[in-house]
């Protein structure tokens, strides 16, 4: 009697397994009985379609004829032709000037930055003045010092390097 108390999981283990077995045998059974069942019923009823149906290959859809295709592509108006091609001398005249303009401009001006110079100046109200060419010079102004610190930073050795 101690070794069955002592033995408890493997007892259980045996009896579940045995359980499983059981049903599994009587589940089998049932799915053959169900079977024959059916198989008694199919030839109870005879012919599956009745005396009014009967057996027809399944027809091939075929699909509907497509459209002829549009031969020729109706003219253009002749109105809208003109006006196409007016505004597109226009636009080429535009262009040709917005050319010219710009190649006027920077001959005469200087270029982008002699032009920003020159808008900062008036509106300071300063005059340029040269200014000295040491260091001393350059530090003086504080867009100057910004520009030193950066290109300390750009041009020094690596963050991580430090």
């Amino acid at each position: 009697m101690d070794w069955i108390f002592d033995n408890f999981q493997i007892l259980a283990l045996v009896g579940l397994a045995l359980a499983s077995w059981l049903k599994a045998r009587s589940d089998a059974k049932a799915a053959k009985r169900e079977e024959e069942e059916a198989r008694r019923e199919m030839e109870e009823q005879g012919d599956v379609f009745g005396p009014e149906q009967e057996w027809r290959e399944p027809q091939q859809w075929t699909p509907p004829p497509m459209p002829p295709p549009l031969v020729a592509k109706p003219p253009p108006l002749p109105a809208a032709a003109q006006e196409a091609d007016e505004e597109l001398k226009h636009q080429l005249q535009l262009q040709e000037r917005l050319r010219q303009l710009r190649e006027t401009k920077a001959v005469t001006s200087g270029g982008a930055a002699a032009t920003r110079a020159r808008a900062t100046t008036k509106k300071t109200g300063q005059t340029e003045t040269a200014v000295p060419a040491g260091l001393r010079g350059v530090l003086r102004k504080r867009s100057e010092i910004r520009r030193a610190v950066i290109l300390r930073e750009v041009l020094g050795p690596p963050l991580g390097l430090r």
